[in-house]
């Protein structure tokens, strides 16, 4: 027996060490579209349309129709006129086909009037057909190659005349008539345009020519409640195409793709348009995008038999977009489903094994943050300048589970999450609710045991008063522990308010000391004004009191990174400073007693008055070697930006060397490209130094750059840069390094960045170097779009690098990068929509067959495994 726990042991191992498989591929397939034409088979034949008239006691067409064609004068309010001032005439009929498919049907064209009113239309006139029998009919008319039914019709007597509803006075092209049995049957078109206007949220008369199958457009009320049509106010125009959207998983959905509007407001968008929906009972609207998958768009409770309202919007469509509609109860999604709770894929990677991106996605009880929604500012942005909060924290377990503190934004609280060690299971205990408070950040001491940062929201209205600020610790279950105020007084941390620049926590165990690092706006100083700067403080993990207050680290401070250092009972620092110092401050802090060292490692540009006079009144020379002709500056300045990101945790110790990494604008120096946020585009850039940070020595390459800015008292800071190195060297600022991260893999650093725009991100990339900073990998895009938090670490966890981020779906999303050794992704026995397999493709930089090998190796080991196991089953 104890062979077969083995056995059955090292089954289970390498099944729980199997591959991802890849997201689930899905496509959209437009149905056959048989469009109907219409071909004449006689010449035009005048009809006046002025008589008869519909104000005489009986109607009388002989001699006024076209075989089963006629035309009545209508009676609009103001009598039946029809004489050629106050009444349009003579219409042209044309009799012909219509072929459908391999249908031929009877049809007639009516044409505008080639008589116009002489005054105005006082009069118009209506169709009337000519019904064979007493059976009912319905009459279509052709539009866009599709027949829309427009009314239903049934005659007193066969061979008779009767009114279809319709009015012609008013048409401006041809329009294509028939009309059948109603028993006949007419095929669903595949495709057709619809106005968007022809319904309106305030008269929401669904006829069928303005709906398409399940759904229709819809004009909604304006802010003022109208709902204009008006072509200036509207946009209108909207083709829907009926298909199928097919999954690699065999899963398959009737979808419907919708396209832009093709007529733009000529003004400006008064009324927007709406999608409605014909369905019963809880439903959702998703939309399908191929490179991100499925996202929900609405759940509506609809009533079943009518059109139902959503928010879901069409007019401000950029692209089209396949729209599926579901019972809420339906999973719909790419991910492949790993556990009844957890969702996994393979998502990137290289068929060498040397590159892999994975991620599992938990449900959990609460809104994750979510970089999409929750803190979206691009580098080009105001905001963005001054960064966020840290928005996930790791922790390990005594048991050895990983676990992530995170703030819940759904229900307003701080929550643990501790994911099963085969990853297809998590539980989440609530540590505490936040009301009056904000979740500032978390560490752990990697037995389960946490501390949060709690500090008050807001700030005083009276600006010498000081905010309040707790730490408390929890265990793993969520089990209050210990709580203990911090001194937020004006000759203690100073906290006046808590900065949205953040703070970064670090543990030591060694030292039994809690290292932070806070942004803080203080009290009022004596210019009347509360300044921003960060503040660096120890403390006893024991106890959570303060032990050791290091004071100011930058002012401002718009970023931060902290770690236990390699050197014992020490913490490694840095933060951003826009003022003093201008750059990126380096420090290292004891833990136990005061004593710390600081470093500028890296400095950038200054943008100038550009106005003689400064806010203190102040008059000063032009800065004439930055001035240009359109431009003057001035030798004075007040410049809150900083032109770089740190990298995070972007800081590596390696050999008794430290190097820092971030992204910046290059030059570093040049104070004539300023004036916003994002000038130039940002790359990756590291400079290598001592881990004694009293040395001036740098150990990357690098020219030296030297220059420096007039203070805001006029005063000329030098700066100079040594060693600096930039591994990117984008030109475009549409291409531009945001939100890097670093991670190091033995003697490997990875780093992970997005390509942003101003304000709106393109992408994610990753380059692998050396502990010098040589390449190992080139940059290199990555296929599936993953935006992350942006101040967040990328701890190490079991040799790989792990980042977390929030779904829209109350999933805690665990993306994964390996490097060397990755595994490849699982293929499966699926078929595809064609009938052939699902295959991957992935990108190679050498020959694949060492990674076919070891994958074929691995598969031959476990069948061997499964195989003995089953023997032993038998033999039992």
């Amino acid at each position: 027996m104890r062979s077969y726990g083995m056995l059955l042991g090292a089954t289970m191992l390498l099944l729980s060490e199997a591959t991802l498989s890849p997201l689930y591929q899905y496509s959209f397939a437009a149905r056959p579209f048989s469009e109907a034409t219409f071909g004449s088979r006689t010449d035009p034949v005048v009809l006046t349309g002025r008589s008869p008239a519909e104000c005489a006691d009986s109607l009388d067409f002989t001699d006024k129709n076209v075989s089963f064609v006629a035309l009545a004068l209508t009676n609009t309010g103001q009598g039946c006129f029809a004489n050629t001032k106050y009444s349009n005439g003579d219409f042209p009929i044309v009799l012909g086909t219509l072929q459908l498919g391999e249908k031929t049907f009877d049809a007639f064209e009516v044409q505008p009037p080639q008589s116009a009113a002489e005054q105005f239309v006082a009069s118009g006139q209506q169709l009337y057909v000519r019904l064979p029998s007493t059976s009912d009919y319905r009459l279509y008319r052709l539009e866009g190659g599709v027949l829309i039914g427009v009314a239903s019709l049934k005659a007193t007597a066969a061979d008779s005349f009767v009114p279809t509803g319709v009015t012609v006075n008013g048409i401006t092209s041809a329009a294509v008539f028939l009309f059948l049995p109603a028993e006949e049957t007419i095929p669903a078109p595949a495709k057709r345009t619809l106005s968007g206007q022809g319904v309106t949220e305030c008269d929401p008369s669904f006829s069928e020519a303005e709906t398409f199958g399940d759904v229709a457009l819809v004009t909604m009320q304006s802010s003022g409640g109208t709902c204009w049509k008006d072509a200036r106010y509207s946009n209108s125009n909207y083709l829907l195409e009926l298909g199928d959207l097919t999954g690699s998983d065999g899963a398959s959905f009737t979808a419907f793709r919708i396209s832009p509007p093709s007529v733009l407001a000529t003004e400006f968008v008064a009324s927007r348009t709406h999608l409605y929906i014909k369905q019963s009972g809880s439903t959702n609207i998703w939309s399908y995008v191929p490179s991100t998958g499925f996202h929900l768009l609405d759940t509506i409770e609809a009533q079943a038999g009518s059109y139902n309202k959503t928010s879901v919007r069409v007019d401000n469509l950029a692209e089209t977009v396949v729209v599926i509609l579901q019972p809420a109860s339906t999973r719909i999604s790419i991910w492949p489903l790993e556990a009844s709770e957890v969702e996994a894929a393979w998502l990137d990677g290289k068929a060498d094994g040397s590159f892999s991106l994975s991620a599992r996605r938990f449900s959990v009880p609460g809104q994750p943050f979510v970089p999409e929604t929750n803190w979206n500012y691009g580098p080009g942005t105001h905001t963005g300048n001054y960064g966020t909060y840290k928005r996930f924290f790791a922790m390990t377990h005594s048991d050895g589970r990983e676990g992530i503190v995170w703030q819940d934004f759904a229900n307003d609280a701080v929550k643990l999450t501790w994911l099963a060690k085969d990853y297809l299971s998590s539980q989440t205990v609530q540590l505490t609710a936040l009301s009056s408070t904000i979740f500032v950040g978390a560490a752990g001491d990697g037995l389960g045991n946490v501390i949060l940062l709690l500090g008050a929201s807001g700030s005083p209205s009276d600006k010498t008063a000081t905010s309040s600020a707790e730490v408390v610790k929890y265990d793993a279950a969520g089990n209050e522990l210990q709580r203990a105020s911090l001194p937020t007084g004006k000759s203690d941390l100073n906290i006046y308010a808590f900065s949205s620049s953040g703070a970064s926590f670090a543990w030591d165990t060694g030292s039994g000391t809690i290292g932070v690092s806070l942004a803080r706006t203080m009290t009022q100083a004596s210019d009347g004004l509360n300044h921003q700067g960060g503040i660096a403080f120890v403390l006893d993990a024991s106890t959570l009191q303060m032990i050791t207050n290091y004071g100011q680290t930058s002012g401002h401070s718009f970023a931060n990174s902290l770690q236990v250092s390699e050197k014992d009972g020490w913490y490694l620092g840095m933060d951003l400073g826009d003022n003093y110092p201008r750059g990126i401050n380096l420090w290292e802090l004891k833990a136990a007693t005061k004593s710390w060292q600081k470093r500028l490692v890296y400095e950038f540009k200054t943008k100038h008055g550009t106005q003689a006079t400064s806010p203190a009144g102040a008059a000063y020379d032009v800065y004439a070697e930055i001035s240009t002709a359109s431009q003057t500056f001035y030798k004075w300045s007040n410049d809150n930006y900083v032109y770089t990101e740190l990298a995070h945790p972007g800081l590596h110790e390696v050999n008794d060397t430290v190097l820092v990494f971030f992204a910046g604008e290059s030059p570093p120096l040049d104070n004539a490209a300023t004036g916003q946020a994002l000038n130039v585009a940002r790359n990756v850039g590291f400079v290598k130094i001592p881990r004694d940070l009293s040395s001036d020595a740098v150990l990357s390459p690098g020219a030296e750059e030297t220059g420096g800015f007039y203070t805001f008292g006029g005063g000329w800071s030098a700066q100079t840069n040594r060693g600096i190195s930039f591994l990117t060297s984008k030109t475009d600022v549409s291409q531009s390094v945001s939100r890097l991260k670093t991670a190091e893999i033995g003697q490997a650093i990875l780093l992970i960045w997005e390509v942003w725009a101003r304000d709106s991100y393109n992408r994610s990339e990753c380059m692998v170097v050396d502990t010098d900073g040589a390449v190992l990998q080139s940059e290199t895009p990555m296929a599936y779009p993953f935006p992350l938090p942006f101040a967040d670490d990328v701890p190490i966890i079991n040799g790989k690098a792990v980042a977390y981020v929030g779904s829209p779906d109350q999933q805690l999303v665990r993306f994964e990068f390996c490097y060397q050794g990755c595994e490849q992704p699982k293929m499966t026995s699926t078929s595809s929509p064609s009938g052939g397999s699902v295959s991957v493709s992935l990108p190679n930089d050498s020959d694949s067959s060492s990674s076919l090998a070891s994958t074929s190796a691995q598969l031959s080991a476990m069948l061997l495994a499964m195989a003995a196991l089953a023997a032993l089953l038998k033999t039992d």
